[in-house]
């Protein structure tokens, strides 16, 4: 689609009559509540749709939900009649416009100055050493503690330190970053209250103006990260709004992903010894390890479209600007890709074809990255934290991004 210049498309909003045949066309979405879409432990409500109504229109919210396999991979092919530019884009609203809310030659223009450090070589080559000395400075500090909630003693200050690293930028303040992004992420929910935007746009106004004056300085004081090459790029096409804008949601991958990615992980592995013995047992392991936790939860859980043109999708017919959201959750769970979906298997062969990092031309542009961060950090709290096990832990949850809220973990000293 050559969508992301001019004004949004708009969405229809279905009448009584429409929304009255929708729900009785499609009863077990019909049945859904908005507590099903956050809560982990409710998972198996989704199973239960896919597998009556794959495709569904759900009141709770307000739109269809795709929850089979096929009909995802559909909906998030460039090639099909469905876009991210939209008005109601609740990431949009979040975050602002940027490479991820717009489609075609905007999308690719606003992108592509920041594809190639973000290859795989360079990914390895640049960053590996950084991120093995962030993990492992941290891991100094907490190894004597013998317990810590993990998320605020090492999976956040690790996302948030090591995004820093990768694009010059001085992230010191762990607990201001993360409460940046989550007024953000607590913006991405469809469930009617107006607060939680405020917050975000509160958030956006006072990151951008941390970014806008740190394009200032590496303008100034360039050094060899990726921002400072695009800043000095003059050939990149992009404004400072812009890249302050790319900026946003780079940071906004590299910390959120992260970070879920490695506590879904640590919580999946703690909680079946089994797996934990034979990753501690064969390091090769790991790497299978990882894209499976995030097959089962899925840091990005919710994923959004609005169809351009009429679309037969998964067999439903839908017209245009209409609102699709894609559940990885229940796409990652769908039996006829994923053999016993429900169980963590290290071995499972095609653990990598989950649609964790999204597909098409918006797949995430730090997935190699992140798989390196991932790896990294679990094999490392593994090694030097002996004995590692779960002392009090939150179920998962989250509608746009999950994780567990709270993983309070113990180790021998």
């Amino acid at each position: 689609m050559s969508i992301g210049a001019g004004s949004p498309i708009p969405q229809v909003v279905p009448d009584a009559a429409e929304l009255g045949a929708r729900m009785r066309r499609f009863p077990a979405g019909a049945a859904i509540g908005f507590d099903d879409l956050v809560e982990h432990q409710r998972v198996s409500a989704l199973d239960r749709l896919r597998a009556a109504e794959p495709v569904s229109w759900l009141p709770a919210l307000g739109g269809w939900l795709v929850t089979g396999y096929p009909a995802a991979q559909q909906a998030l092919d460039p090639r099909a009649p469905l876009t991210v530019y939209a008005e109601p884009n609740l990431v949009r609203a979040s975050l602002g416009l940027m490479m991820l809310t717009c489609d075609g030659d905007e999308h690719g223009r606003q992108r592509r100055p920041f594809d190639a450090p973000f290859h795989r070589r360079s990914v390895q080559e640049r960053f590996a050493e950084p991120v093995r000395a962030r993990a492992t400075a941290l891991l100094d500090e907490l190894e004597p503690a013998g317990s810590c909630e993990l998320a605020t003693a090492f999976a956040a200050p690790f996302a948030v330190g090591v995004a820093g690293d990768i694009l010059g930028l001085p992230l010191h303040e762990v607990g201001r970053i993360r409460e940046f992004y989550d007024a953000f992420a607590g913006a991405m929910t469809y469930d009617g209250d107006p607060e939680p935007q405020r917050r975000a746009d509160a958030a956006r106004a006072e990151l951008s103006a941390v970014l806008l004056g740190q394009l200032e300085r590496l303008r100034g004081q360039p050094d060899d990260s990726i921002t400072s090459a695009v800043a000095a790029d003059a050939g990149s096409g992009l404004t400072d709004d812009e890249i302050v804008a790319q900026l946003r949601v780079i940071l906004f991958g590299a910390i959120e992903t992260v970070e879920s990615m490695i506590l879904n992980t640590a919580l999946q592995l703690l909680e079946n010894p089994p797996a934990l013995a034979a990753v501690g047992a064969d390091g090769d392991l790991l790497a299978n390890a990882l894209e499976e936790s995030m097959r089962l939860i899925p840091p990005v859980a919710f994923i959004e479209r609005w169809t351009t043109g009429p679309v037969n999708l998964g067999g439903v017919e839908l017209a245009a600007g209409e609102f699709v959201g894609v559940s990885t959750v229940a796409a990652n769970r769908d039996p006829a890709v994923f053999d016993e979906p429900g169980s963590f298997d290290l071995r499972r062969t095609n653990a990598r074809h989950s649609l964790v990092f999204s597909s098409g031309v918006h797949h995430c542009l730090g997935f190699h990255m992140a798989r390196m961060q991932g790896r990294i950090a679990v094999a490392e709290l593994l090694e030097r934290l002996p004995g590692i096990e779960i002392v009090d832990a939150a179920p998962a949850a989250g509608f746009a991004f999950r994780k567990p809220p709270r993983l309070v973990v113990g180790w021998r000293v």
